[in-house]
């Protein structure tokens, strides 16, 4: 039996154009999370309730904490960049354009590419980052892996996976084995077989495709029973699937409609946050959705979440 859970009210009435890439930080006890349009990073603490942003000179897609504890590895238009913590994500909302730290490796990408969607840190420290195409339907995203070099020597972001849709929501299984993607034009999370020594990808397969009544698979996360938790894009809710890939639970948002990221936070990891956005509206007859780009937490459903994996790369040479 599918278990439905709804959620009338925002967290926090912010109006994101492209609400995503939520990351809890357990040290710190916040989350961050970006608008991708408004070239913003968020930090909220849900301890004394403040929020805040910070406005960047590149559209951000998503961002990994770092294991150093120094600040946030993020994609942007044209490689990766840090965001240092104690300069950069001042509570106060700030519209003043700050330039990013641009690390030293770029990857260009091609015309067919629009920009980096969406990214994962995976279990070893490596941060994960796909880019999605221009139109709906191709296939012209591809998968960069930044990562130390073996040798010391500064950093490298090999291609590990190309033909993508749009890149979407990663995750792994608690021992490192199976990862988790979502390739969202295709409606499909897929699973691969994961190398975790190498961060090799091999036999991709499906774990789910539903039809166009639960929307696109978007951003996702995991729990610590091994479910998935993914945000759907054109829908207005969160879906769980078990680990055999059955749905049991339903988290409805009857006044926002793109879910974008899910995340658990919180003291005790059980609370679900989850970003949204207020963009890219179409179809005919759409419900009332005042609700759009704003902040979500879902508290109550007996789950514990598994924290996002941080970056161990180093960003010196």
């Amino acid at each position: 039996m599918v278990r439905k859970v709804t959620v009338s009210e925002p967290l926090l009435k912010i109006g994101c154009t492209l609400g995503e890439g939520c990351v809890w930080d357990s040290r710190r006890q916040r989350l961050y999370f970006v608008d991708i349009d408004q070239n913003k990073i968020y930090t909220y603490e849900p301890s004394t309730g403040i929020y805040g942003y910070q406005t960047f000179s590149n559209k951000i897609g998503s961002i990994s904490a770092m294991e150093n504890d120094t600040g946030l590895v993020v994609d942007i238009d044209t490689g990766f960049a840090f965001v240092p913590f104690e300069t950069s994500l001042p509570f106060p909302p700030d519209n003043t354009q700050k330039q990013l730290h641009h690390l030293p490796i770029e990857v260009p990408l091609n015309k067919e590419e629009k920009r980096f969607n969406e990214g994962t840190t995976d279990p070893a420290g490596r941060f994960l980052s796909g880019t999605m195409g221009h139109e709906i339907g191709t296939s012209d995203g591809r998968m960069f892996a930044l990562q130390s070099k073996q040798d010391g020597t500064g950093l490298e972001a090999p291609l590990i996976l190309d033909n993508i849709t749009c890149t979407n929501g990663m995750g792994w299984t608690a021992d490192g084995k199976t990862m988790y993607f979502s390739d969202s034009w295709l409606r499909e999370i897929a699973v691969f077989d994961y190398d975790l020594a190498n961060g090799v990808m091999s036999n991709r397969r499906t774990f789910s495709i539903l039809d166009d009544s639960y929307g696109w698979p978007d951003g996702m996360c995991t729990d610590a029973k091994g479910g998935i938790w993914s945000a759907r894009w054109q829908n207005g809710t969160v879906i769980r699937f078990t680990p055999d890939g059955e749905i049991d639970v339903i988290v409805e948002f009857p006044k926002a409609w793109h879910m974008t990221c899910c995340v658990f936070g919180g003291p005790n990891l059980d609370e679900l946050y989850v970003t949204s956005a207020s963009s890219d509206y179409i179809g005919e007859n759409l419900p009332e959705r005042s609700d759009g780009g704003d902040l979500f937490v879902v508290k109550g459903l007996g789950f514990k979440g598994v924290e996002r994996n941080r970056f161990r790369g180093s960003l010196t040479k």
